[in-house]
């Protein structure tokens, strides 16, 4: 039986199943006594704190073997454990009202994953998983159960489960686990970031997967196509050792070229850069032979400080030590974009009303100038060696752009009269992530650098739904002509000013796209860091006239099938030739 799904980390590998099926606790329910709620309370903090040193242990247990990377996302689970704003409402749920622990963590954790999931930001929507693996083990020191984990095996072992945390995959090198499947899950999840970081094979979102598997029996999985094939013939696992040796061949010549330019067959160079949330993250893209970043999402950087903001000191020395990693490339940092999260709405705009089509990014920086300025002179004061540039978020109009340039200018006269080192010239540019600001794109080339495409945004706000809900997703469709339309539009536009554009949404990381946004003239390419090594050797494996060919006859398609049509053709017809 052959089930399909999306492939996250790449790969093939074959073993013996073993089917994880998930156990929720039941949440007890009942009033604490007012004499012992003080007691409650402690009973919570100490569950929190046995969860902060397993998580502890559990990094540690990846230490060497994954990018460091990743080893930040158990920082940031100790920061979350710690959210102030989480223990206050868990603490006044106990105090208040008499809720018991159990029924307390539920109450506030529930709270602040709505609030995540409201944003349109996946980063922050990620968040929202993290959350759920944290509850669970929480809830699990609460209860004094025990967490199920994989018993390491002679043979090697492939996981089926309905989907997995990133701290039970990462345990998964040691129990001879050669790849995973899951019933949910997403690429940019944290899961799949582990997965491809340890070189296990993994697709998720396999429709069925729990009701067809069963434990011992024998699985391959194909990290590639996202196929999980239960029950294979002799012929078919022949066939996939073959895949195997092959692709792992691959995977050593591609890390062999990882600091050589991406540049096309006939000789035009794509600019590649990575995406960054955390400092860590910078050794890995450098590695990979990132040529700058392309997004420093700075958000990060606030969501540490909360609930106060970080200084203009604060900002300077991060975004100093970034540029500094990165030097002679160039480090574009992304003002602040915060939305529908929690600390959006506690900590900077209590009473905002829908943030996530209300007032986020620059609507709401413009709004709040001392807050913007601070982050401003921060990244001018970090501009003097001349490798960083500022790029605005969510621009929709071209005064906004304008109000934006304004209160630079500001910051740059302030500094200049205080005799701070900046550079006068830093360049300046905007997400075209909004319809809004695609199909006007000539509007704002007198004021902007550079543009960058968020196609995250601008897919969901073209079509008008939320890629997170299962309901809608299948309309969530990089290959749209409408996506591509716009796409085209603004670099057509850029190429009358001759400035540079860039593409940093997830369209950006899948290297079977990388032809077709060639082909329709972007001229940059920023990824998550594990994803340069693939996009860059299939940049160099077309031929620049055959993609600019064969985006004109896509540009044609009516729908986004015919699209995926004529991208199979491109690639089975032969990518080099002229």
């Amino acid at each position: 039986m052959i089930l399909k799904g999306t492939p996250v980390s790449p790969g093939f590998a074959s073993g013996s199943a073993r089917a994880l099926v998930a156990r929720k606790l039941a949440i007890p329910r009942y009033v604490v006594p007012e004499k012992e709620r003080e007691a409650e309370a402690e009973r919570l903090c100490l569950a929190i704190e046995a969860t902060t040193k397993e998580l502890e242990s559990a990094k540690e247990a990846l230490r060497g073997k994954v990018e460091p990377s990743l080893l930040d996302l158990f920082d940031a689970y100790a920061v979350i454990l710690k959210d102030p704003a989480l223990l206050r409402a868990a603490r006044f749920q106990i105090s208040k009202e008499g809720s018991n622990a159990e029924q307390a963590l539920e109450s506030a954790i529930k709270a602040m994953t709505t609030a995540l999931m409201a944003s349109q930001d996946s980063y922050f929507q990620e968040k929202a998983s993290d959350l759920e693996d944290l509850y669970s083990r929480v809830q699990r020191h609460l209860r004094g159960a025990q967490q199920e984990t994989v018993a390491p095996s002679a043979e090697p072992q492939v996981i089926l489960a309905d989907n997995l945390t990133p701290s039970e995959t990462g345990h998964l090198h040691q129990a001879s686990v050669v790849a995973f499947a899951t019933e949910h899950g997403a690429r940019t999840s944290h899961t799949a970031i582990i997965a491809r970081s340890l070189g296990i094979p993994a697709v998720v979102g396999v429709a069925g997967l729990m009701a067809a598997a069963a434990t011992d029996q024998r699985v391959i999985v194909d990290g590639v196509e996202g196929k999980v094939i239960l029950d294979p013939t002799p012929e078919e696992e022949a066939e996939y050792a073959k895949r195997a040796e092959a692709y792992r061949d691959y995977r050593r010549k591609i890390k062999a070229g990882a600091l050589k330019e991406a540049r096309t067959i006939d000789g035009h160079v794509i600019r590649t850069r990575a995406n960054i949330d955390l400092e860590n993250e910078l050794q890995g893209a450098i590695e990979a032979g990132a040529e700058g970043v392309g997004l420093y999402r700075s958000e990060f950087l606030y969501l540490e400080r909360s609930p106060n903001l970080p200084t203009e000191d604060d900002h300077a020395a991060l975004y100093n030590r970034i540029c500094e990693a990165l030097y002679p490339h160039r480090v574009t940092i992304r003002t602040l974009d915060l939305g529908g999260e929690k600390y959006f709405h506690e900590v900077l705009e209590p009473e905002g009303q829908n943030p996530v089509l209300g007032v986020r990014a620059v609507r709401f920086t413009l709004r709040h100038p001392d807050i913007f300025k601070v982050q401003l002179r921060g990244l001018l004061r970090a501009s003097a060696r001349k490798n960083i540039a500022i790029m605005f978020p969510l621009v929709t109009t071209v005064d906004e752009l304008k109000a934006c340039i304004s209160l630079l200018n500001e910051c740059k006269a302030e500094l200049k009269a205080e005799g701070v080192a900046f550079d006068h010239r830093i360049p300046v540019g905007i997400m075209v992530e909004v319809p809004s600001c695609a199909l006007t794109a000539e509007a704002f080339l007198p004021y902007t650098d550079f543009f960058s495409i968020g196609t995250n945004d601008l897919i969901q706000y073209l079509m008008a739904i939320d890629r997170n809900n299962e309901s809608v997703a299948s309309l969530y469709d990089p290959m749209n002509p409408a996506v591509l339309r716009c796409i085209s539009h603004v670099c057509e536009s850029a190429r009358v000013k001759g400035i540079p554009v860039a593409v940093c949404g997830e369209m950006a990381s899948d290297a079977l796209m990388a032809p077709l946004l060639v082909g329709l003239g972007v001229t940059e390419l920023s990824m998550a860091p594990e994803a340069l090594l693939d996009v860059k050797a299939a940049v160099r494996g077309i031929s620049y006239e055959k993609c600019r060919r064969m985006a004109r006859h896509a540009l044609k398609a009516g729908t986004g099938a015919e699209v995926a049509e004529i991208l199979e053709s491109y690639s089975r017809t032969g990518r080099h030739g002229r």
